[in-house]
């Protein structure tokens, strides 16, 4: 070997190892890198997209099924505690212990068990009634249910039982979306469900509904589907 390979051959092994110890990534190498990596991401979006989704949904039929509670607890609460307490409406009118689709409510009644935390000097017998009307807040340009046009499930009932003529009820909004609510009436002489409930005749000319033994209460919704519960008078 010469003296001028010598010279040189050192230097030349150390630039081709120092080249090839900086090699980077290749053109084609990062674009498959950025290929997998927008597919991982894109990936992992649809799975949180598709989570986020599911649970918005769990949310919505979790509030469905207990608002569903909440309505059957006070049919339960109004209809099992049916009794024959008549009520006076003014001086001279005396209201029967049950009023069914009279008026402008679909049924009305006396109730007991009206809980009383606070002990009041009241009664614990309360009058309740049912209809189905727009929301009470339909025109309230500021209420999120401003021009809702669907029909709700409204509770009413008198902070007095023996109340003047001029009395306004508290309105308890139950549910929306509902286009019917049906009751029958169970009747012990022919031991089967009757549209209307039967009469107790105080006089020959005189009659007026009692509470009956059972009440079959069913809710219709805007989607079909119906609720139905049965209700035994206590």
């Amino acid at each position: 070997m010469t003296p001028l390979a010598n010279h040189f051959s050192p230097a030349f092994a150390v630039t081709a190892s120092t080249v090839k110890r900086h090699k980077g990534f290749t053109l084609i190498e990062a674009l498959v890198a950025m290929f997998i990596f927008s597919w991982i991401s894109l990936a992992a979006y649809q799975i949180l997209d598709q989570v986020v989704i599911a649970q918005e949904v769990n949310q919505r039929k979790s509030a469905a099924v207990a608002r569903v509670q909440r309505v059957s607890w006070q049919l339960a609460s109004d209809f099992r505690q049916m009794v024959n307490r008549p009520v006076w409406q003014g001086q001279n009118n005396l209201l029967d212990p049950l009023l069914f689709e009279t008026g402008e409510y679909l049924i009305e009644f006396t109730r007991g068990g009206w809980s009383n935390p606070l002990q009041w000097p009241r009664s614990d017998l309360q009058r309740v009634a049912y209809l189905l009307d727009y929301h009470p807040e339909a025109k309230d340009s500021d209420s999120e249910y401003y021009n809702d046009e669907r029909l709700y499930l409204i509770r009413l009932y008198w902070q007095v039982l023996d109340r003047l003529e001029d009395s306004e009820p508290q309105k308890q909004v139950l549910i929306g979306g509902v286009v019917d609510f049906r009751t029958r009436f169970w009747d012990q002489e022919t031991s089967d469900w009757s549209d209307i409930p039967m009469p107790t005749f105080v006089a020959p000319a005189i009659a007026f509904y009692d509470a009956p033994t059972a009440v079959e209460v069913s809710i219709v919704f805007e989607n079909e589907d119906v609720m139905t519960h049965i209700f035994r008078v206590l």
